[in-house]
């Protein structure tokens, strides 16, 4: 019978308190395809919407796992607390999660459409890339950044009707800022972590760690804006009160800076999804008459409740 603390241990193996934030951009691709498609609320459409959720899950979960494999050697030395260091589970049980949920990311991805197993597969590769170097250089922010840019990517093309063409890049462009919004958050989170904890970082660092914020916010609201720049504005306000609470209330120690961040992901997500929602309900504004509407509109601070929620569970790191 498996114990308590090895149950703990393989949650925060997991890192079970940002899950909610992945299915948070999975439905950020999905809302977006929704907006220019249409969304047909079809069992078979809502059954798709969570089995490609799940899959950003397991590809997520299979991430740390490999991540903490990888790492066993450093972690030994540096961070003695975690599952393998201790010896609480073997490595190549960790490598076989890994492998396992991965695998069973992609298939689902590949089931929901053939285009989101092609993303889900680009995933996959990106996690390698960041496990590989990302303990050795800051560039591989960029890999991880990207990984989080293609889940929105991976709901989009599971449903979006809209074919990319040369002569019209305009939903390339539409899926392109939000993707792009929450990669340079991500980069952004990493960077103002690992400078934050320098005695002396370099200078403009952490000047340029917040700028990402501030970029990553202008982004998710590049489409929004000139639409409906009222509502964008509304979107705007939860991701800028939290981003201040972090950078000021939470700034120390940096395992809370760094939660906070982690948990903001979905208002980043709530960016967009908040105007979109609102913009689908229009003109009778029924939301609540609306399951997809109203799974849009709640979703991302739904998925940041939780996974705050969580945190005080196991952590988020």
């Amino acid at each position: 019978m498996i114990s308590a603390r090895k149950i703990r241990s393989l949650l925060a193996t997991a890192r079970l308190p940002n899950v909610p934030s992945v299915v948070s951009n999975v439905w950020l691709g999905i809302a977006l395809a929704a907006f220019h498609s249409g969304f047909d609320e079809t069992r078979e459409n809502a059954l798709a919407a969570v089995l490609l959720s799940l899959a950003g899950v397991l590809l997520y979960v299979s991430g740390n796992f490999l991540n903490d494999w990888y790492d066993r050697e450093w972690d030994m030395k540096n961070r003695p607390e975690r599952a393998l260091p201790q010896r609480l589970f073997n490595a190549k049980c960790y490598l076989a999660v890994a492998i396992i949920t991965v695998g069973l990311g992609i298939a689902l991805a590949t089931f929901v459409h053939l285009r989101s197993g092609m993303t889900a597969a680009a995933i996959a590769f990106f996690i390698l890339i960041y496990t590989r170097w990302h303990k050795g250089a800051v560039w591989p922010v960029i890999p991880m950044g990207i990984c989080r840019a293609l889940l929105p990517v991976m709901g989009w093309l599971a449903f979006t009707k809209v074919s990319f063409t040369v002569s019209s890049p305009e939903p390339l462009v539409f899926i392109g800022a939000h993707a792009l919004g929450l990669l340079v958050y991500v980069a952004g989170l990493s960077l103002s972590a690992r400078y934050e904890s320098m005695a002396e970082p370099p200078a403009g660092a952490l000047f340029f760690s917040r700028a990402l914020f501030i970029a990553a916010g202008l982004l998710m609201t590049l489409w929004w804006v000139p639409k409906v720049p009222q509502l964008a504005i509304l979107g705007l306000i939860p991701y800028a009160v939290w981003l201040v609470i972090c950078v000021s209330v939470y700034r120390r120690p940096i395992p809370k800076f760094v939660s906070g961040l982690l948990a903001g992901i979905p208002l980043v997500d709530w960016i967009a999804t908040l105007p979109l929602a609102l913009t689908l309900a229009l003109p009778d504004t029924r939301i609540w008459e609306n399951p997809f509407t109203a799974a849009v509109l709640t979703i991302p601070p739904l998925a940041f409740v939780l996974g705050r929620a969580l945190q005080r569970l196991t952590s988020a790191t």
